[in-house]
Parts: structure tokens; sequence; C-alpha cells
């Protein structure tokens, strides 16, 4: 990259996409057999409803966005960074950390997809288990093997690169899968390298390793990746794989059903039984719970294409970032939801600095250049023009 940034990578973004797509491709393809290899060596039995596309999960980033829009972030951070006075060489090394971390974490996200979808398919198996590909940071090592349903989100930072075992319970005594055993196995200078030197001693004297890594005050942040906002979004299990398969993550292979998990409900049910049904009041305001809308919308077969519970992906990446922007301008505050939500009410604000300000200006209109594109869907132009843009 050179000081004019847009001719630099004008240059260098269709190599890198070009990169980052065969990377991709090659995670997918190790990825599909995977869960099938694991229940065959764990000795369980899970039928698959039906079969992965491979496709699919290619057709854009783990988080929704088009891969290259994902990449072209580098670009606006290095703009930001010389914006706020770093020079051009400080702010393409940022840049540069950046996108490699990007990069790292849209490979291994793109993976668990994958192993999430599969899962996800398999209605005997009830969730998941978290396990370790050493070596591993000290929240990682916190959470290895613990047990997830079939629908919780896999926390993650950036680079994280652990990874799920379908499972309905632990197996104790591999170090990849038990916090302890994995700080055993390090040695000392590791141990301290990894928790600290207090904190290692403290485990090695026989600390809770839980209590350790929590007082320690650094949490995971979680990135949404498209299977991220179906777990989310579906309600019950039957409408996630509805939803994997409505978007091609799952086809059909003519097989018959299998039943779902006893006590599992179909949104028509969970709503009859008075839950997520109707509206709820958020600080005096009026809101149509997200279940409602979508059940509504099935029902009728129309949907309101200003509600957010009922958009493709590929809409709300427009409304967001429309939604993001307006909100921050008009209030001085980056939103920390999108539409009225208590944690912007009642929670600290997050001030919107003219840089992040500069950010989320740049994301729009990236959105809006995505509009001229002959595979953008209508559907979106016509959400275009219901938000004036």
């Amino acid at each position: 990259m050179g000081a004019d940034f847009d001719a630099s990578w004008s240059s260098i973004g269709p190599q890198m996409l070009e990169v980052v797509e065969t990377g991709r491709a090659a995670a997918v393809a190790v990825a599909v057999p995977y869960t099938t290899a694991v229940l065959t060596e764990t000795g369980q039995v899970a039928e698959p409803i039906g079969v992965l596309s491979a496709s699919a999960f290619l057709a854009s980033a783990p988080d929704g966005r088009p891969v290259d829009s994902l990449l072209e972030q580098s670009v606006i951070k290095a703009k930001v960074a010389v914006g706020s006075g770093m020079t051009t060489e400080r702010a393409l090394t940022g840049a540069g950390q950046w996108l490699t971390m990007a990069t790292l974490t849209t490979l291994a996200d793109t993976r668990r997809m994958v192993y999430q979808a599969d899962i996800m398919q398999r209605p005997t198996l009830t969730g998941f288990m978290r396990m370790l590909n050493p070596p591993s940071c000290k929240d990682c090592i916190a959470l290895a093997g613990k047990w997830f349903r079939w629908n919780e989100g896999f926390e993650r930072h950036p680079n994280c690169d652990c990874i799920h075992i379908p499972a309905a319970e632990n197996v104790a005594g591999d170090f990849r899968t038990d916090p302890n055993a994995m700080f055993d196995s390090m040695t000392p200078a590791e141990q301290e390298r990894v928790f600290g030197r207090s904190e290692a001693r403290a485990l090695r004297e026989g600390a809770d390793i839980y209590k350790v890594v929590n007082q320690s005050n650094r949490k995971l942040s979680t990135a949404n990746s498209a299977i991220d906002t179906i777990y989310r979004n579906a309600g019950t299990r039957t409408n996630a794989i509805k939803m994997l398969q409505q978007q091609g993550f799952i086809l059909d292979r003519g097989r018959v059903v299998v039943p779902r998990s006893p006590g599992v409900l179909t949104d028509a049910q969970v709503i009859a039984a008075g839950r997520g049904k109707g509206a709820v009041t958020i600080a005096g305001q009026r809101v149509t719970t997200a279940r409602a809308t979508r059940f509504d919308a099935v029902t009728s077969g129309t949907r309101d294409p200003l509600a957010r519970s009922t958009m493709t992906a590929a809409e709300r990446r427009l409304y967001d970032a429309n939604y993001r922007l307006d909100y921050a301008l008009r209030t001085g505050n980056v939103p920390r939801a999108i539409g009225t939500s208590s944690a912007d009410i009642y929670a600290q604000p997050i001030v919107a600095t003219p840089a992040r300000i500069a950010e989320l200006r740049e994301e729009l209109r990236l959105q809006v250049a995505l509009l001229n594109r002959t595979s953008t869907p209508d559907s979106v132009r016509r959400l275009a023009r219901l938000l004036g843009l």
C-alpha cells in the first residue's frame, strides 16, 4: 500500500479477496465432513435432516456482509487514523494488523458456521462442547469443555480458533476440554505468560480457575455471524432448521424429517401459550416483539419492509448501517442495538466521536454502493428508497 490508499487498494484488494476466498473454500471443504467424523469417533448417533450446501457458506462473510466490504474496512481504518493525525506509515501498519486479525477470524468463523449448522440440523444432538486448539488464551482455557445448547452462540475473540464438538455431554480427561488439565500441561513460564504471575501461582496452589479468570475482568467480545443471527431470531429449533434451509445452508435430500426433540415447540405453540406475543413497553414506547412480527408475516404472507425481524441478511446490513449513523448524529451516542432497546436507554452511553462517526458514514457508503451491483436483490433497493437513500 502507498500513500494513495484508494489507488493502492484497487490493485491489492482483488488479490487479497481471491486469497481469502480460496482459504474459506478450503476451510468449508474440511468442515463439512467434520461432525460426521466426530460422531463416529465418539460413538454418537445423530442423523441429519439434509445435506449441507458448501457454496451457501461462501456466499458472504460470517457476519453476513460481502467479504470484499469486510476487507475494505482496513482501508477505512487507515483513512480514519490519518485523519486523526497519525502518519501514513503507522496508519498502514495498524490497518495491516487489523486486516490480519480480521482474515484469521473470518476463516475460523467460516469453519465454525459449518459446524454449528451441522449440529443444528441433527435434532437428537442437544448441543456442543467447546474444545481448545492450543496455544490458547486464559479466557478460552476457562471455557474449555463447557457445554452449550444447540442455539447458543459461540463466544469468541479476534483470532480465536477454538472449535465445536457435537455432544450431549463432556468427555472428561482431555486437556483440550478440561481447563485444569490444560493448565497442568503448561510449563510454569507458559502459565505465567497466559494467566499472569500471581494468577498462575494461585492456580498452582489450587485456586478455582473460573474465579481466577473471572476476576481479571476480561470478557470475550462476540461477533455475530449469519448463523448466530438465525439462532437469535429463530425462537425454536424447528424454525432455526427452516431458516437454514431457506438461506441455503441445508439442502433437502428427500428424507423423512427426524421428529423434533421433546419439549421443542413451534412459534405458533409458543405464541399460543402467551410467550413472545404482541408488544412490550420500553421506556413508555410500545414495541412489537420480533417473534410476533415474524409469525404474523409468515401466517399472513405479507410483511412490513421496515420491520427488521422479517428482513433478509442483505436488507439488514443496509438498514443497520443507516440506523447506526442516524442514531449517532441525532443523539451523539453510538447505539448498542438496532431499534428501541433498554440497553441504549438505561446503560452508560457510548459517545460518538468524530472518528467513529466517520467509520459509520463509510460503512453506510459501502452499503449504498452495493445497490449498483446487478446481484443486489430488488428488495434491498426498495428498502433503500423507503429509507431515503
